[in-house]
């Protein structure tokens, strides 16, 4: 399992939750600024060029994968600047840091598949029978609020046949560190299956 902290789209320009494949790789990829991107600098003063050139000046980084979702627009791509990861900040694709996504570049494919979700929980039990919680400050939605933050039903099923995982899974829920953390180390679960 790995793990990245990314940059997500704006809250107007959400990233959208999707299944998918990756339809393009690119190394030293140009960028082309939609007009409504255009038009939106604008508004603020700042006129941006029809096309920025592979380089230390471009904002997609040297890698991008374009996703085969709506009409191609949304990439997972890295960044030129030092900020922006673990924010909502981008036009609503995936910003990475320059080395994870050169790192993820080289183990993945045209085709792989690709699911954007927005689960503040996650749980996976591993093949060993081993428990990983993940939990994550939940998104503000344009309402202004926070989501809730519920239990997953497959967590809550797993909690409630034993019992004794609940106090380590609140605490991993309080402290939304991002990271998949171990509950139950699936050796320890098999003998109390038995």
């Amino acid at each position: 399992m790995h793990v990245f902290p990314v940059g997500i789209g704006k809250i107007g320009r959400e990233t959208p939750e999707m299944k998918t494949t990756i339809s393009q790789m690119i190394e030293g990829p140009t960028w082309t600024p939609p007009k409504s991107i255009r038009m939106a600098y604008e508004e603020d003063g700042i006129e941006l060029p029809e096309t920025v050139p592979a380089g230390p000046d471009n904002p997609l980084g040297e890698y991008a994968m374009r996703l085969r979702y709506g009409s191609g627009q949304y990439l997972i791509h890295g960044t030129n600047k030092d900020f922006g990861i673990g924010l909502r900040v981008s036009s609503g694709c995936i910003r990475m840091e320059p080395t994870d996504i050169e790192w993820l570049f080289e183990q993945v494919s045209r085709g792989t598949k690709v699911q954007i979700v927005n689960q503040p929980i996650k749980v996976a039990v591993e093949p060993d029978s081993s428990v990983y919680v993940e939990s994550h400050e939940p998104l503000t939605g344009r309402d202004g609020y926070k989501q809730s933050l519920e239990w997953p039903l497959e967590l809550q099923i797993w909690v409630d046949q034993y019992q004794f995982a609940s106090t380590r899974v609140d605490s991993v829920i309080k402290v939304q560190s991002g990271l998949p953390t171990l509950i139950a180390d699936g050796a320890h679960l098999n003998t109390l299956q038995q």
